[in-house]
């Protein structure tokens, strides 16, 4: 009886408090893992209320080992949860799915992406998730892309995932997840910064995980493409339902109404400006940039 009591303390203890579900797919990295953590785990309040969600390849034989000897013991000590779930390999192609599934077995309120080459370097980054409790946006983080407009690792309320029963449908998570989030006006940056410690970025880590990532995009005839008109419907739809919850929950959009009407350009805020660093996708698509079409569906 006292040990039920207990748990149950327990349960209710978490309920309370804000917890934050980090999805981090990762390969081949050991030593950029451990900093990367390290850095998440030093600039939060509250270490405690941080959930890590870690994706492995199933023959990444260096980095398991790793996690089970040198991570999860580092995290223990400060009361970090840590989850790690075991992929047969799917490669970049497929990021999409890692986060997805992470997704799947997340408690908290907030999703928040992450990458084993991030750094973070906001003191108090989780009170700054936490005080946007109740609000139903993508926020994205400040970065060292040079004025990316999209969410390079975006956080979004777990209802997201709920509703949608998936955040990307194409491995371009950021790209896919800042264009609905835009077609609605729901868009908004945070008051965290990051430092994203990639080769084509800062010259660092320019290592067979970076050399190995192809962007689903700039091939608009492959339906896998991120241009693909099946794709375009596919994040419309989620726009249409996002929107349907967003009135349920007494956040209206005044935009959405007037994207539907066709007097409102749903990117009139989605700004690209010269310069842009680390825009991979960009340099695959050329001079264009799909935009989703609008359909009064």
């Amino acid at each position: 009886m006292e040990q039920e009591v207990t748990e149950i303390k327990e349960v209710e203890s978490k309920i309370d408090k804000t917890i934050i579900s980090v999805l981090l797919p990762t390969r081949g990295r050991t030593d950029l893992l451990k900093k990367s953590l390290e850095s998440l785990i030093n600039h939060a309040s509250d270490p405690t209320r941080i959930e890590i969600l870690l994706g492995l390849d199933s023959d990444d034989e260096e980095t398991r080992p790793f996690i089970e000897k040198e991570i999860a013991p580092y995290l223990q000590e400060q009361g970090v949860e840590c989850r790690a779930n075991i992929f047969e390999p799917l490669g970049y192609s497929k990021l999409h799915v890692y986060v997805n599934t992470l997704s799947t077995s997340a408690t908290g309120q907030w999703l928040f992406f992450w990458n084993d080459d991030a750094l973070m370097e906001t003191q108090g980054w989780d009170d700054q998730i936490e005080s946007k409790n109740g609000q139903f946006k993508l926020f994205a983080p400040h970065d060292n892309h040079e004025g990316h407009p999209y969410a390079i690792l975006p956080i979004i309320p777990m209802d997201w995932f709920r509703l949608m029963d998936h955040l990307s449908m194409n491995s371009q998570n950021d790209a896919w997840l800042s264009h609905v989030a835009y077609m609605l006006d729901i868009f908004e940056r945070i008051d965290i910064n990051f430092l994203h410690d990639r080769a084509d970025l800062t010259g660092n880590n320019d290592d067979e995980t970076f050399k190995a990532r192809a962007y689903s995009e700039g091939n608009p005839a492959d339906p896998n493409d991120f241009g693909h008109p099946d794709m375009q419907n596919a994040r419309v739809r989620t726009a249409f339902k996002l929107a349907w919850f967003l009135d349920k929950i007494g956040q209206h959009s005044d935009w959405w109404d007037s994207v539907q009407a066709g007097t409102q350009d749903p990117f009139e805020k989605m700004i690209f400006p010269d310069g842009v660093k680390g825009a991979g996708q960009l340099e695959a698509v050329g001079d264009v940039i799909p935009d989703d079409e609008i359909l009064n569906l």
